[in-house]
Order: structure tokens, then sequence, then C-alpha cells
């Protein structure tokens, strides 16, 4: 009875966060947060399932299979896939780094998205907040994530090994 009692009471918070960022912000934060929420997710799930994979012990493993999923060890993988969740990497560029370029991808498309649309509409007005809520949300990515793959491959000097 409390868990049906709390789900109606967050779909309900979410119904009205999302009405009111809408008429405050002229856009809908919620589904952009909640994507992104569900994506990392989804990926940190999958980073469990390939650590699992290489150490091929452990609760995750006993989980997998009670599920019916079979754990394949370290050799049964590509090794560049496996070298994507080492500590160095493939050719220096980690499982995290992809997923933070992506994540950043996918709010920089939504904001694109968003000005189109406004675009489209003479009479829609938006709030300068709104576009700065975008760039916060993309700063916070880059930060915490893409910054450190740019000094990884500023590292490399990329530049130099192909003159």
């Amino acid at each position: 009875m409390a868990l049906v009692s709390s789900a109606l009471i967050a779909r309900q918070g979410a119904k009205e966060a999302s009405k009111i960022s809408k008429q405050m912000l002229g856009f809908d934060f919620i589904p952009l947060l909640t994507s992104l929420i569900l994506y990392y997710v989804i990926a940190f799930a999958f980073a469990k399932f390939m650590e699992a994979s290489k150490f091929a012990t452990g609760g995750i493993v006993a989980i997998a299979n009670f599920l019916g999923f079979n754990v394949p060890s370290t050799e049964e993988l590509p090794s560049q896939w496996n070298r994507l969740f080492d500590e160095t990497g493939y050719n220096g560029v980690k499982f995290w780094d992809i997923i933070n370029v992506v994540a950043l991808l996918i709010v920089i498309a939504t904001a694109l998205n968003f000005q189109k649309s406004v675009e489209s509409n003479p009479e829609r007005k938006v709030s300068p907040i709104t576009w700065a809520i975008f760039a916060m949300i993309g700063g916070f990515i880059v930060i915490t994530g893409v910054s450190k793959l740019v000094m990884k491959l500023n590292e490399r000097n990329f530049q130099q090994e192909f003159k």
C-alpha cells in the first residue's frame, strides 16, 4: 500500500515539476534528466557486467547465472573490448569516456531540437535561464567526464604522431 501511494506521489510530483518547468522555462527538462539518469544506470549495469566477466567471480556472476545470463570470461571477448574497461583504456579511451561523450551529444541534440522548435514559432518566448540550464547540464558532463578524456588526448600529442 505504501509503495503504491509513493509511486502515485512521485508520478504527481513529476507531472507538477514538468508543468512548472514548461511554464517558467519554456522547456520540460524532466524527460531529458530522466533519460540521462536511465542512460547512466544502464551504462553502470553494463560496466558491472563487464567487470564480472573480467573477474568471473562474485555476486554479479551468481545473479546473472540465476537470471539465465551467461557471463563470458575475458578470453571470450575481443581484446579491444576488454581494454575499454582497463585502467589505460583502448588507445587511452575508456568505456566511461565514450558514455560521457554520448551523454553530452544527447544534451546538445536536445538543445538544438529545442532551438529549432523555438525558431519555427516566432511568438514563443524563451527565458535565457533555459539556455543556461542546458549549458549547466552540458558543463556538468564536461567537467565530470569529458575533460579527463581531453586531457588524455592532449597528453598523447596526436598531432606530432601524424607529422
